[in-house]
């Protein structure tokens, strides 16, 4: 059963997601986008992007001049992938906002 989730329903919800997010309608689930709103959704997805690449270049710049907090060292921090996924997940909508009423008609 978990072999069947893990290769079967996983893809299947990532390219549900993935359709979503984007609105294209190469995938499976045709959205009714039109095409500002696309672009829109690509916009965002770049901007989310490039805000989690300035994300991992700051931290990478922390740890290579040594300018991370010693208070911090006794700190657990299990799960680090669960915070990149988050930055992606609200960045993507953040721009998303913003770059809707940017371009909205009104």
């Amino acid at each position: 059963m978990k072999m069947l989730v893990i290769y079967l329903l996983v893809p299947i919800l990532w390219v549900v997601i993935i359709s979503w997010f984007t609105g294209r309608k190469e995938y499976m689930l045709q959205s009714n986008d039109d095409e500002r709103k696309q672009h829109i959704k690509q916009k965002a997805i770049v901007q989310s992007w490039t805000a989690l690449i300035l994300f991992f270049l700051t931290n990478f710049f922390i740890d290579f001049f040594h300018l991370h907090d010693e208070r911090l060292d006794e700190a657990p921090f299990v799960f680090p992938e669960l915070l990149y996924f988050l930055i992606a997940i609200f960045s993507y909508f953040i721009f998303f906002f913003i770059n809707n009423k940017k371009m909205s008609a009104h």
